[in-house]
């Protein structure tokens, strides 16, 4: 009867929570409402910073420019976030973050107030902005685990992507009827207000500390690389993000480039607001698939097949003339792309505890932060040279390349024990 019972205890344990079982704790329920609200009013000002960067200039190459500004700060930063989050509280460490985020933003927003605005002071405080963002991203990763319950580890990650891609539809939306009726300065207001959304949730959330033990500033900061190559089974979801990310996204940075060029659509008008919306539905469509009908799913097909899905989806975007064919391409971009991470990042987490969670979640956070900016960087100069449409098909013969190359490993859970060895 007892082996019965513990044979029960286990299936119990082994089995995934679903969507409902993560929204059924406080904590995540609270949090994942409030980071709703204030990446709503974040992409309300990503879409309105890239329509003004080509208002200002007209340049791919000075959108790839703002692109680096906002992200490169998570590839200098998040090796640092990471450390501290498995060292430090990190419910501090994110609510200090948020508010060096929502200042300099109100910051942006008074000096447009005029509507105007020079090339490098957009830049640099872009920059500036997104430094706060180096810090929180690799700790709010780091901590979604422990706010969620482990058992609803695959749902909370899902979830995360769902409030970000629901986000991803609303802020554009919202963001280019404001920026024709108003302007950009407004906003960029309604953005740094909507900071206390996440700061106020913050508060009243406990979030347990990690109990790291690294003692040598090597392991507390590039412990998680060491990790990451002794265990397959968190290395290569991380290696082939950082990839994705490097060769296949440059088209993110494109976006209004890609409307007023190729669609005929004046990135400042609100039916821009819709083309980047459809890539946030399709984005939170991906999203939900995977927190929902494909929560049990075996994770390597999984991945080949948003592989393969993206590239057809970009391929078809980059021959796309109108705005009816470049929204439905669009949205299968956003489909397939973000089914990509939300696997992925299920794929690692499993796979770690909680000792080294804040140094791995670091690599994460760079995989995409520290290599979108230098494509996005080097994107725009080499459509000045050859054409939107070259960069495009690139991006979708790479993913090719990546799907075939490629496979998702199983293996033990990991920790610190496995940064001892060979010392």
């Amino acid at each position: 009867m007892r082996a019965v019972d513990s044979a029960s205890t286990s299936a119990e344990e082994d089995k995934q929570g679903t969507v409902r079982d993560a929204l059924a704790v406080p904590a995540f329920r609270r949090l994942f409402i409030a980071t709703f609200l204030s990446n709503t009013g974040r992409w309300m000002q990503m879409v309105a910073v890239g329509v003004l960067g080509w208002e200002i200039t007209g340049s791919s190459a000075f959108l790839g420019q703002l692109i680096f500004a906002q992200l490169f700060p998570l590839a200098i930063l998040s090796l640092i976030g990471g450390s501290l989050a498995d060292i430090m509280d990190r419910r501090l460490l994110l609510v200090v973050t948020q508010i060096w985020q929502a200042v300099w933003t109100l910051v942006l927003a008074w000096q447009l107030v005029d509507g105007e605005i020079s090339e490098n002071r957009l830049l640099l405080l872009i920059f500036v902005i997104g430094l706060g963002q180096g810090l929180f991203a690799p700790v709010f990763t780091s901590a979604l685990p422990a706010i969620s319950e482990k058992r609803n580890l695959r749902a909370a990650i899902s979830l995360n992507s769902v409030q970000t891609n629901a986000s991803r539809v609303v802020g554009p939306a919202i963001g280019g009827w404001l920026t024709s009726q108003f302007g950009f300065a407004e906003v960029f207001a309604i953005n740094g207000l909507a900071y206390a959304f996440v700061i106020g949730a913050l508060l009243v959330t406990r979030i347990p500390r990690a109990g790291s033990t690294a003692r040598s500033f090597s392991d507390r900061i590039f412990g998680g690389f060491r990790l990451a190559w002794r265990a397959p089974q968190v290395g290569r979801p991380l290696a082939l993000m950082s990839l994705f990310a490097l060769l296949c996204l440059p088209f993110i940075g494109q976006l209004p480039a890609i409307a007023e060029q190729q669609l005929g659509v004046d990135s400042k008008s609100p039916e821009y607001g819709w083309f980047y919306a459809a890539f946030g539905v399709g984005a939170l469509l991906g999203a939900l698939l995977v927190a929902t009908v494909l929560i049990n799913a075996d994770r390597g097909p999984l991945v080949k097949a948003s592989l393969l899905g993206f590239s057809l989806s970009l391929t078809w975007l980059s021959f796309a003339s109108s705005l009816v064919v470049g929204s439905a391409a669009i949205f299968a971009v956003g489909l397939f792309y973000f089914m990509l991470p939300t696997t992925l990042a299920t794929a690692w987490q499993e796979h770690i505890d909680e000792s080294v969670r804040g140094r791995v979640s670091a690599i994460w956070v760079l995989s995409f932060g520290g290599t979108v900016p230098i494509a996005n960087l080097v994107a725009g100069q080499v459509v000045e040279i050859t054409s939107l449409q070259a960069v495009l098909l690139f991006g979708a013969a790479a993913a090719i390349v990546l799907g075939l190359g490629f496979a998702i490993r199983q293996g033990p859970i990991v920790g610190e024990e496995l940064l001892t060895q060979g010392v």
